[in-house]
């Protein structure tokens, strides 16, 4: 099949969570049958269980579906956003709860991907958020552990151990792309085509020529030295402890996350061009069956309770695993998406 029959097998076969996604992400429908597919998906209790697992959430960071990280992510996943009051009305006490500073990093990058990039909180942390990612990417140093004689002082228990240096720990504000990072790039709306969802604002005030500098970040990021390093520990020398850091909080592809980490890198021409990119897109075409669908092994789609940034525990696109067809229909949709987007220059 080619992508137009490909397309067609897709939503003629799925449920609705997914036949939604297909709509929106790959077809040209009208307003009145986009409105249709998305009533026939909230009304499905996968979609239900999750906007109730957002409400519930009182914490943003963790590896339980009431964390609003994993929930936020899947209901985006399933295409809503704050164009959908259900999911606006689900997520309106994250907007304004307190945060401390990993929360930041973490909750953010969901609400930009949701459409909330005109509120006060955003418009406040991206662009100096995105200043220090630039400046670490124009520094180009990936010397970010300190040397044995450096770890001298360190607390005995952390001696031996990948320990950054201050320029590149929370004294300096983790300038350090992460996962999350990643994710808010690859969503930010003044991306160029970035899709359907909303935004409350056309651009980012405060941020000049956003392309440009999102291009440095992922070329950073993409580049062989960043990808290959272990992760660490942060040193907080007025606790006298170390703290973890690793490289599941950056932004690094793992087996489990490359699916996701493709869909991410894939409107960026830094990380097009890059050797873990091309490696992992050419991985996942082996995968490809006979009559032109996708069908990925479990391990590279993987639904279970855990972090979804971290560990892509929640890469299921609403399909019941039990059929037959779920790994096929979701594996052939994350490939026609990823192209989707390296298309959208």
């Amino acid at each position: 099949m080619q992508q137009p029959e490909l397309v067609e097998w897709l939503f003629e076969h799925s449920g609705p969570i997914l036949r939604y996604r297909v709509a929106v992400e790959l077809m040209d429908v009208s307003a009145q049958e986009r409105e249709r597919l998305l009533n026939a998906s909230l009304a499905t209790p996968e979609v239900q269980r999750w906007l109730a697992n957002l409400r519930q959430s009182r914490s943003i960071h963790g590896s339980t579906d009431t964390h609003a990280e994993n929930a936020l992510s899947k209901l985006l996943d399933y295409g809503l956003n704050c164009a959908v009051p259900a999911f606006a009305g689900s997520a309106e006490h994250v907007l304004d709860c307190p945060l401390q500073m990993w929360d930041s990093f973490v909750l953010l990058p969901f609400l930009i991907r949701a459409g909330y990039t005109g509120h006060p909180r955003l418009m406040d942390w991206l662009p100096s958020r995105l200043e220090k990612l630039h400046h670490t990417a124009q520094r180009g140093i990936f010397d970010f552990y300190l040397s044995s004689e450096e770890a001298a002082r360190v607390p005995k228990a952390w001696r031996g151990k990948p320990v950054y240096r201050d320029e590149f720990g929370h004294q300096a504000g983790y300038p350090l792309p992460t996962c999350y990072d990643f994710y808010a790039l690859a969503y930010c709306p003044s991306m160029p085509g970035i899709g359907d969802f909303p935004s409350k604002s056309e651009s980012m005030p405060g941020i000049v020529d956003f392309p440009a500098i999102s291009e440095s970040i992922v070329a950073f990021l993409s580049d062989a030295r960043f990808q290959s390093t272990v992760g660490g520990y942060g040193w907080d020398k007025a606790a006298r402890r170390c703290y973890a850091a690793g490289r599941v909080f950056l932004a690094c592809v793992t087996p489990a996350r490359m699916v996701l980490f493709l869909e991410l890198g894939a409107r960026f021409n830094s990380a097009r061009q890059s050797d873990w990119f091309q490696q992992g897109l050419s991985s996942l075409e082996k995968y490809r069956t006979p009559r032109g669908t996708y069908r990925f092994p479990p391990g590279r789609l993987v639904e279970k309770n855990g972090y979804q940034l971290y560990g892509g525990s929640h890469m299921g696109l609403g399909e019941d695993r039990h059929s037959p067809l779920a790994m096929e229909l979701e594996s052939t949709f994350h490939m026609l998406y990823i192209h989707k987007r390296m298309q959208n220059e």
